[in-house]
């Protein structure tokens, strides 16, 4: 007996590469038939989704509860394992998330929402190569599926094969000769290679068929700081946010152009436009820290990242800002030591500031052992 889907709607969150998941089945793809939901999973389940419908850290909480419920019903509930990566993943503990992807994979490997949440947060801890086989062997075994190609996409752009990523958006323009997302994607190779007067070209066709997009808005301005025009990018950035007020990106955008540019008050407007709609966004939560540092309130800073740590005690961001504050600014290194520690066991392997963190470790004393001389 085919496994009902009545479970509700799944939650799809796709960060750091921009894409989107494509829900159970809906790209053409058989999953497999499993047995039919136990209805008191199935109500577990539906109260977790409401819960994560509603947004707020206080109720993914309580939905990441109903979702663990669920399972301890229902073991092949996939759907609940993803959504656990899911909350996993926005809260930074992204081998968590791993986790929780791998087991909705065993039980159900035809969901192509799982293959591109698990890709994508593979390629977050810098596992880069095997992301790409993941999406990579899915595609040959499913060439229809326009969003997990369009994911292999974005990881192939971001991996810098320009070419490989430019075939597959290619692939999904043959099927769909207006998806506004391939464009984008195109747009965004050509940023890539510096051919910026060619990714124009691309993003206003996409801006054609997607009229009064705020997201195309911040492509644009993107693409303008890549030309180093400054001033049109926050045309564009602003754009944006008139067409939709609550439109985190391209606050943030603007946030980390004034925040460069050394005007951190104006940054941390931004910054508190995103937490105004949405007090749980982490990224404009630790960015606030940042405007909050420049200045010199390093005490709203410290519980700007605290504040992120209470709920994420792993996240990679707050772990090393906070760190950084802590040592520099505020004479806590015996704290500031444990910071970077746990930030170098959990931040990817190819991260950015692993270095800067290694020679913090290296320059503060450790903690003399216990009983020592």
């Amino acid at each position: 007996m085919t496994r009902t889907r009545a479970l509700g709607s799944l939650l799809v969150l796709s960060i750091a590469l921009g894409t989107q998941g494509c829900g159970g089945g809906s790209d053409g793809v058989r999953l497999l038939e499993l047995p039919p939901v136990d209805p008191r999973a199935a109500r577990e389940y539906q109260a977790g989704v409401r819960l994560l419908a509603r947004g707020g850290r206080g109720r993914e909480e309580r939905a990441a509860e109903h979702f663990t419920a669920a399972l301890a019903i229902d073991s092949n509930l996939w759907e609940a394992h993803y959504n656990l990566g899911v909350i996993a993943r926005r809260g930074g503990e992204v081998r968590d998330a791993v986790e929780r992807f791998e087991l909705a994979r065993a039980i159900q490997p035809a969901a192509g929402e799982v293959l591109v949440g698990l890709a994508e947060a593979r390629y977050e801890l810098g596992e880069t190569d095997a992301a790409a086989g993941l999406l990579t062997d899915y595609v040959r075994g499913h060439p229809d599926s326009i969003p997990v190609r369009l994911a292999l996409c974005a990881v192939e752009r971001q991996r810098g094969n320009h070419d490989i990523a430019l075939s597959h958006a290619r692939e999904v323009l043959i099927r769909e000769p207006r998806n506004v997302r391939a464009l984008t994607e195109i747009g965004r190779i050509y940023r890539a290679r510096a051919e910026y007067d060619v990714a124009q070209l691309v993003v206003r066709k996409a801006m054609a068929i997607e009229e009064n997009s705020a997201s195309l808005h911040n492509e644009m301005g993107l693409l303008e700081l890549s030309r180093g025009d400054t001033q049109a990018a926050f045309q564009e950035f602003a754009a944006a946010i008139e067409l939709d007020a609550g439109f985190a990106a391209a606050h943030l955008n603007q946030g980390s152009v004034l925040l460069h540019a050394g005007d951190y008050a104006a940054a941390g407007a931004e910054y508190r436009a995103v937490l105004q709609h949405d007090p749980t966004n982490v990224d404009a939560m630790v960015a606030l820290g940042a405007a909050l540092r420049g200045q010199a309130d390093h005490r709203g800073a410290q519980r700007q990242y605290e504040a992120v740590l209470t709920d994420h005690p792993n996240h990679p961001a707050a772990l090393f800002n906070l760190g950084v504050l802590l040592a520099e600014f505020l004479d806590q290194r015996p704290r500031a030591r444990e910071l970077f520690d746990r930030f170098l066991r959990v931040a990817p392997s190819t991260g950015e500031h692993r270095e800067m963190a290694q020679r913090y470790l290296q320059d503060i004393p450790a903690p003399a052992a216990e009983g020592g001389t």
